[in-house]
């Protein structure tokens, strides 16, 4: 069998985590997430809370090195900003676990770094707000539906600019994806069902 690298863009609160270990789960390959900051540490030489901080986040570079401490790290390997050391980190570490076999990685800009990689597929999960705000609550983010739509608009906000950024795709955009599911139609089993039958032919 061929390797399969599925990767995973998602609106916050569609459920993209789960959905994606699912999928991992039934075709029995190897599943990524916050785990990409655990391969990015090891081979880079960062340190785990700085990747993890920095974790698709847009920032400024002179602004983020004072507040994390990383002054010296402005003029260090070849005048890397912060970003880029960071950003570097992590793309080698998609890399390196797509070279290790199929799999499954959620955010990250997987889909651009892989995008000449035979092999892959490309999903974006959306939802509308109602459905969303109800599936942050039942993790227990938000006290209340306000407090879980500021949260979810804001992590939008955030997942779009960092992609941009460090693509030259829109987030999100159908051009760029091989399937687009709204989340909320199907449910997270019924949307781990799709993607089984999409992939699987």
């Amino acid at each position: 069998m061929e390797n399969i690298y599925i990767t995973i863009g998602r609106q916050y609160g569609s459920g993209g985590r789960e959905i994606g270990r699912k999928v991992a789960q039934a075709l029995g390959i190897d599943y990524y997430d916050k785990e990409i900051l655990a391969v990015a540490a090891k081979e880079s030489g960062l340190s785990h809370q700085f990747l993890q901080n920095y974790d698709e986040k847009p920032t400024n570079s002179f602004l983020y090195s004072l507040v994390m401490g990383q002054q010296n790290m402005l003029n260090s390997v070849h005048g890397s900003t912060v970003e880029q050391l960071a950003s570097k980190a992590q793309r080698d570490a998609v890399l390196s676990v797509a070279e290790k076999g199929s799999c499954v990685i959620v955010g990250r800009c997987a889909d651009y770094i892989l995008r000449d990689q035979p092999g892959l597929v490309r999903l974006f999960f959306t939802a509308d707000n109602d459905w969303r705000i109800k599936y942050i609550m039942a993790r227990g983010e938000g006290a209340d539906g306000k407090e879980a739509e500021a949260i979810l608009k804001k992590m939008d906000k955030s997942r779009a600019s960092y992609y941009s950024f460090h693509t030259d795709r829109k987030w999100g955009a159908a051009e760029w994806n091989d399937l687009c599911i709204n989340t909320a139609k199907l449910g997270i089993d019924g949307t781990v069902e799709l993607i089984l039958k999409f992939i699987q032919g």
